[in-house]
Order: structure tokens, then C-alpha cells, then sequence
């Protein structure tokens, strides 16, 4: 997150305010404020703990939320207290924020187009190079919003993802000053703006945040609520009713009393910080991936924010624990922080493949604070401080600008695979239709779609008294789809319906798959009605809570009158994608063909849940296909079934490719296609 600025005493310089502002309440002197900076380490923290240790701080990413509230709060309040002096001006205003931002961000897009020279094939070279563009133009946002979906790359192989909240904070700088500058001369007016603005943007995040979850988090629209939550608190503590007075005027760091307009006592401030932390740490340990955020949940961190900020500097919690010098030095620091500990990470599991050890997390995030000192000191401050500051602009936009041309080279040049010998660039260049093979948007429903949407997902070519077979489930069902269309020929009726993310599991409601639970009605409605002699059940099975809600949908099969019930189990789990991992195997400057089996990295928690599986499903109605057993045995996992790379056999880190498909369901046992043999 880019630093929000320092809060600073307004001069006197320029020229005097307009008529209707010097009729306004006197703005209060805005101070430096050690515990804001405090404020950023409590930000930034989670955000680390989240991104190396998921499991722990699984909320961490609220973090985010809360540098929102604080950039607003005090962007906002230089803006005004510029205006009320009568010297804001935007080349000014925009000058200083390149040189907070530009030169802290240039070094991390350096480094981290400079790594990837070195670590990542030509594929990820070229979205690293897409992503350092948009990081440089602050669009990374759109970007990621673009490109969001069940089968977009994996967080932990995109080293610059992060920069998605710095697109969202400039794009509404590019406006907020604009607005607040157009009504400088109606201050009033911003009792009304902010909240409806506010109220706007969150009641789209809110409706959003289940229906089109990508758009809720990554759109500027849905976030700008909270940095205008910030940019309220500032307006009322300048102008509206709350104000800040010290003991003595000349005594700038005295402990400072908030006051409401008919008295606030401390006791009440202290009650404030306290309850602001507990809401950004229930936040914290009660949110994780599985819930629809932003929506509804955000308003925990981001209240919470304007709760510590608006008790004020005085307040128990403020002046003890986020005032004392470990915590302003993090806080100092959290921008730099920021933006090295994510690249560090993903680089690192680039180079190990699979997940991380905990003592390599641990030396990414203490690796992470000297360099974010670094930059903090060398870098930084040197810049945004002293003379030469219309040069140092310049440079620092010219910097900024000559590093996103080279991610525009890098991804125009497709990730420049020369770098690489013949056989890894064949493997890096190994593309997959999944979307065609699967039947994206037909039979296999994207998240926005409903049960309407299925189209002709049964196959017409068999007669209409052969066996009728249904394939149910998620992208891991979908990915069947090619094995079992060449098993049918014409042998036995094939019905394909499955939606991504959305496990075979009648009444089950999934946060960001808002027809699922439809979808799966409308399947079994279908199976009830057509009662077909066979149901293949599949899924990514890790990713739910499979056991009692597995049960429960194969004995619903069996009251519906299916005669035969097949359950297919887990497939290999690749770190990355099953070409990462064969390129980490040959090695960069390996000539050696593409091994046919491999055993490297592979997740060894999925031949736990394959005999876990077998186990459960063993002597009821419904038979267990281990998929594990198949493409694997004591040499590894199958990793093509032909001489060349087009035979892969799976494109990503779990998904088949048709090659991959076909061998698994042609192994299948011969009841399980329709047909015995």
C-alpha cells in the first residue's frame, strides 16, 4: 500500500481562502501523529502473517482495508487544510505523491522483472511483464479484475498481484481532489457528497460481493467507500464538529484530547481505540478466503480504523501500544514492507517448487524488513525530502515510466524464450483449450451462471435405449468430460453437468458461487425425473468437507433409483503446474526430454485422502475409482502419455488435459463407461 502522506501543519503561505471557507469553522492544525504511523504496523503485519502463514492469520488480508481508511483519513485532511489556506494546487498535490510512491515501487519492479530473468519461464516472464506495466501505469487492479476467474494463475506464482491495491488508492486520487477542489467554495456541500458517495459505493460492494466476487475486490468502485470512510473522519475532526486540542499550542506533541461538540471524555476515547482494535482483530481471526469479501465483512476492519483513528493520540491503546518505537518503525516502514515480502515469497516458490517450508516463509518475511529499511532510507526519504524537488520528480516519473515500457517489452516478446534451450521453450510454450474440451459455459457452468445455461449436454449420437451415464461435480468433473466422450462412441448417453467450484452436494451454499446450490437441485431434479442407470460423481474433493455431505448425495442417488454409482477420486497435485514442476525437474539448461513419470514436489497429503476415500466409500451402494492408483505407481505420476510435450498430461497444478483424460477413464473400470469389457 503506498504511504498516505504525513499529517503536517498548514503554513500560512498563499493565497487567502475564499469567502465562503473563511466563514467556516477553523480548520484544526493537523499534527504528525506517531500513533497513525503505529496504526500502518498493525495494518501491515496481518497482511505478512497471511501471506506466509495462511493457516494462522487466515483474515490477514484486511490488513489492505485498513491502509484504505488511513490514506483517506489523512490525504483528505492535507487536501483541506490546503484549501482552507488557500494554497492547494494539483501539480503540487500530484508532485508529492510521485515521489512518496514512484521510487519505492521502481525498485521492487526492477528487481522483480530482473529475478524473473532468472527464475521463470517464458510464460510467467510474460504475465510478469503484463503486471509490471499495469503496476507502473496503477491499473494493476483492472487488470487482475480482467483476468480473474476459476482457472486465472494461481496467486503464488503472479510476484506483483499485490500492486492491485495501489491502482485502487490512485485511482481515486485522480478524482477526490477534483471533487473536493469543485466545492471548496460550498464546504457544506461535503456533508452530503461523502456519505452519498460512501453509501453508493459500499452498498455496490455489498450487492456484489456474493454475485461477481472478482468485481467486488478488485473494482475501484467498490473500495472507494473505504477511503472515503477516512476521508469523513477528516472533514468532521477539520471542520464538521470534532476537534483536536493540544494542552498548549506551543507544545505540538502534547498529548491531545479528542472532544465531541458537547465534550468527550478520555475514558470514552480510550473505550473508542479499544473497541476499534477488537473489530480489526476479530476481522483479522474470523474472516477468511471462504467468506464474500469485501461486502458486509469489511466493515469490520474498516470501522474498527476510524475507531483507533478517532479516539485520538491520547487514547490507552494509541499512545501505549501503537505509539512506542518498534511500532512507528514498522509503520514507517509498511509501504516498503509492502512491497517486497510478496515478490520475495513468490520468487522463493518459484525456485523450490511446491509449498513453502515454514523456515523458508520466515526467511522471506525477515528478509523482507532490511530491504524495506532500505529503500525506506536510501531510497525514500532522500527523495521526497530536501531540495531539487521539481528533478527529483521528473526522475522519479521517468523511472517509473522507462520500467513499465520493459514489462511491455517483456510481454510483448512472449516472456523472451530465447533465454531458454529448445526443449524448455517446447515446454513453455504448451498452451491448453480447456474451455473447448471442458464445454466452458454450456455444460460446464461458469460462476455467474445458472442451471438455465446448461446447453445440449447430453450427447445425441447414441441411441436413445442406451445406457444413459451422467457426469456431476466441479472442474474436476468437467475435466472427465474428454476421457468419457471418447469411451462413449455411441455406446452409452453421456450428460455432462457441472459448474466450477461447486462440489456435487445437494443444498450446499458456496461463497462466491451463488447458483450452486441451484445448480445442484436442478441435477437432481434431472436425475430424478430421467433416473439415468449411472452417475460419475467427481470433484476437487480436498476443498470441501466431502466426507458426511458425500454420504448424504449417494444415498440420495440411491432413493432416486440409480443402479450404479461411481466416485472418482483425487488426481495429482503439481506445485504451480505440471510444466513448472517438469522445467524445475530438467533444470534451466537441461536438452533431456520431458520424463514420462515424475514424483518431484508432488502433494503428499492427496494419496492420504485417495486411501482415506477408498475407505469411506468401500462396502456401500456406490463403487470408488482411485484415480491416483491409475496415474501413478512406484516410478511417480504420469506425466505424458506420447513422445512430445502436446501430451501432457495435466495444464496446470490438478486439471487434466484431453491426453491426460483419456488415459485416466481408459483405465477405468469397465461398469464405470457403460459398457463391460
Amino acid at each position: 500500500m503506498p504511504p498516505p502522506g504525513q499529517a503536517r501543519t498548514p503554513g500560512r503561505a498563499g493565497t487567502a481562502p475564499p469567502r465562503a471557507a473563511r466563514s467556516a469553522p477553523a480548520p484544526t492544525r493537523l499534527r504528525h501523529r506517531t500513533d497513525i504511523d503505529g496504526l500502518r504496523a498493525i495494518a501491515i503485519l496481518p497482511v505478512l502473517a497471511f501471506h506466509a502463514f495462511p493457516r494462522i492469520a487466515g483474515g490477514g488480508f484486511v490488513g489492505v482495508d485498513v491502509f484504505f481508511v488511513i490514506s483517506g483519513y489523512l490525504i483528505t485532511a492535507i487536501i483541506l487544510s490546503d484549501l482552507r489556506e488557500g494554497r492547494f494546487g494539483f501539480p503540487g498535490f500530484y508532485a508529492r505523491r510521485a515521489r512518496r510512491i514512484f521510487p519505492s515501487l521502481s525498485i521492487v519492479l526492477a528487481a522483480s522483472i530482473t529475478a524473473g530473468w532468472f527464475i521463470l519461464l517464458p510464460g510467467p516472464y510474460e504475465a510478469l511483464g503484463k503486471h509490471a506495466a499495469a503496476g507502473a501505469g496503477f491499473v494493476a487492479n483492472l487488470l487482475s479484475w480482467r483476468e480473474a476467474g476459476y482457472f486465472d494463475a494461481a496467486s503464488a506464482t503472479r510476484p506483483l498481484l499485490h500492486l492491485w491495491s495501489l491502482g485502487v488508492e490512485e485511482q481515486f486520487y485522480i478524482v477526490w481532489p477534483l471533487l473536493l477542489y469543485g466545492v471548496r467554495r460550498r464546504p457544506a456541500l461535503r456533508l452530503w457528497i461523502m456519505p452519498a458517495l460512501a453509501i453508493g459505493s459500499f452498498v455496490l460492494n455489498a450487492r456484489l460481493a456474493s454475485a461477481d466476487a472478482p468485481s467486488a475486490f478488485y473494482s475501484p468502485l467498490t473500495r472507494f467507500w473505504e477511503l472515503l470512510l477516512g476521508g469523513m473522519l477528516a472533514d468532521a475532526t477539520l471542520v464538521r464538529g470534532w476537534r483536536a486540542g493540544s494542552r498548549r499550542d506551543s507544545e505540538p506533541d502534547a498529548p491531545t484530547r479528542w472532544s465531541l461538540r458537547h465534550g468527550t471524555s478520555t475514558p470514552i476515547a480510550d473505550i473508542l481505540g479499544v473497541l476499534g482494535f477488537g473489530m480489526i482483530a476479530a476481522a483479522v481471526f474470523a474472516i477468511d478466503r471462504s467468506k464474500a469479501f469485501p461486502g458486509w465483512w469489511a466493515l469490520l476492519p474498516s470501522v474498527g480504523t476510524v475507531l483507533v483513528i478517532a479516539a485520538g493520540p491520547s487514547a490507552w491503546p494509541n499512545r501505549r501500544l501503537l505509539s512506542n518505537r518498534p511500532m512507528v518503525w514498522i509503520g514507517l516502514i509498511s509501504f516498503q514492507l509492502y512491497l517486497w515480502h510478496w515478490p520475495i515469497l513468490v520468487f522463493l516458490h518459484g525456485l523450490e517448487g511446491g509449498e513453502l517450508s515454514t523456515a523458508t516463509r520466515v526467511i522471506a518475511i525477515a528478509a523482507s524488513f532490511p530491504l524495506a529499511w532500505l529503500t525506506y532510507a536510501l531510497i525514500d526519504k532522500p527523495i521526497r525530502n530536501g531540495r531539487h524537488a521539481r528533478a527529483k520528480t521528473i526522475a522519479a516519473c521517468c523511472t517509473l515510466a522507462a520500467l513499465g515500457f520493459a514489462g511491455l517489452a517483456v510481454f510483448a516478446g512472449d516472456g523472451l524464450p530465447s533465454r531458454f534451450p529448445l526443449a524448455i521453450r517446447d515446454l513453455s510454450a504448451f498452451r491448453y483449450d480447456y474451455a473447448g474440451a471442458y464445454r466452458e459455459g454450456t455444460c460446464f457452468l461458469r460462476p455467474e451462471q445458472d442451471a438455465t445455461q446448461f446447453r445440449a449436454c447430453t450427447d445425441s449420437r447414441a441411441p436413445a435405449t442406451a445406457r444413459s451415464v451422467y457426469l456431476w461435480g466441479d472442474s474436476h468433473a468437467a475435466h472427465l468430460y474428454p476421457g468419457l466422450e471418447a469411451a462413449a462412441r455411441g455406446h452409452f448417453r453421456l450428460t455432462q453437468l457441472t459448474a466450477s467450484a461447486c462440489p456435487p452436494f445437494p443444498g450446499i451454499e458456496m461463497d462466491g458461487r451463488p447458483h450452486c446450490a441451484d445448480i445442484n437441485a436442478h441435477v437432481m431434479e434431472r436425475i430424478v425425473e430421467e433416473r439415468p442407470d449411472e452417475v460419475i460423481l467427481a470433484a476437487r474433493w480436498d476443498l470441501y468437507d466431502w466426507r458426511r455431505r458425500l454420504v448424504a448425495t449417494i444415498a440420495g442417488l440411491q432413493a432416486a433409483g440409480v443402479r450404479r454409482i461411481f466416485v472418482v477420486g483425487p488426481v495429482p497435485v503439481w506445485p504451480d503446474s505440471l510444466p513448472a514442476s517438469v522445467y524445475r525437474h530438467l533444470g534451466r539448461d537441461a536438452f533431456h526430454g520431458v520424463p514420462q513419470r515424475m514424483q518431484a514436489a508432488l502433494e503428499p497429503r492427496t494419496a492420504a485422502l485417495d486411501h482415506e476415500m477408498a475407505d469411506v466409500i468401500a462396502g456401500g451402494p456406490a463403487k470408488y475409482v482411485s484415480a491416483m492408483r491409475i496415474l501413478c505407481n512406484d516410478d511417480g505420476c504420469l506425466v505424458r502419455t506420447g513422445p512430445g510435450v502436446d501430451s501432457l498430461t495435466a495444464w496446470d497444478d490438478t486439471h487434466l488435459t484431453a491426453s491426460g483424460s483419456e488415459f485416466l477413464v481408459s483405465h477405468f473400470p469397465a461398469a464405470a463407461i457403460g459398457a463391460e469389457r
